[in-house]
């Protein structure tokens, strides 16, 4: 799950502004993504606003594209309400609708979720010559469209994830392969060769795909075996450790 500013035409009707800076989010979720099972046409999830001040929510759902609002996502997933208000402290509970739009029989496919945040204007006057500033704030998380029928099963994936070292380009690359029907999301990945190691950022690798990460200091890592440890975001949002060889 992420949060980034954005700014929906919606909310310049309002008179908004558009955020500088991070801030934090405090319309938080109960979990960090959500999966359509087989056959699933709705499911729901709870929300919960942890700001001391009330928010009006805009929700909707999208391909990942960053520039995406409620206007122009073509996303076969509906979130209802699209639109509400949340007292502080207040928890609501959001449906999600698959509208039954084709989609891949042979892999699950990968939509998002943006929970956007409006908090209220102040009543405070301010000094002449001045701007008010107000943060809104987009928090996005993944929403999985899991097909029946689909060879084996998301928990097996540690075990079907193959990384190879290449040295064929100029800077030398960790290859991910992932073989599988099912996003893989590695929050952490490490190789380690004897008492060296090396962090490599993590990611995520689509049903069928392979990535390609670069390194530094590969040279470590070319002589005898080296292990790479990783640890998956599995349904829940648990992190699930698992280990490979790394394959020259």
């Amino acid at each position: 799950m992420s949060s980034k500013p954005l700014l929906a035409p919606l909310l310049l009707a309002l008179g908004l502004l558009a955020p500088i800076g991070v801030a934090l989010a405090g319309v938080t979720a109960e979990k960090t993504r959500v999966v359509f099972a087989a056959n699933t046409t709705e499911t729901s999830l709870q929300v919960m606003n942890q700001n001391p001040y009330p928010v009006v929510v805009q929700t909707w759902v999208d391909d990942g594209e960053p520039g995406s609002t409620p206007d122009t996502t073509q996303a076969p997933i509906l979130p209802l309400p699209a639109i509400f208000r949340m007292e502080p402290g207040e928890q609501r509970n959001l449906r999600l609708i698959y509208t039954g739009e084709a989609l891949p029989k042979d892999r699950e496919s990968l939509f998002w979720l943006n929970l956007y945040e409006i908090p209220p204007r102040p009543n405070t006057p301010l000094p002449p010559d001045t701007t008010r500033l107000t943060v809104t704030l987009r928090t996005q998380m993944k929403v999985l469209v899991r097909p029946e029928h689909l060879p084996g099963s998301p928990d097996s994936l540690n075990q079907q994830l193959r990384f190879t070292l290449d040295n064929s380009a100029d800077s030398p690359l960790l290859r991910i392969e992932n073989p599988t029907p099912y996003f893989a999301t590695l929050s952490e990945i490490q190789l380690k060769h004897g008492a060296t190691r090396q962090a490599v950022p993590g990611t995520m690798i689509a049903p069928f795909a392979e990535l390609a990460l670069p390194l530094s200091q590969p040279e470590r890592f070319t002589r005898g075996a080296t292990t790479v440890e990783f640890s998956r975001v599995d349904d829940d949002g648990n992190l699930r450790p698992g280990s490979a060889p790394l394959k020259p």
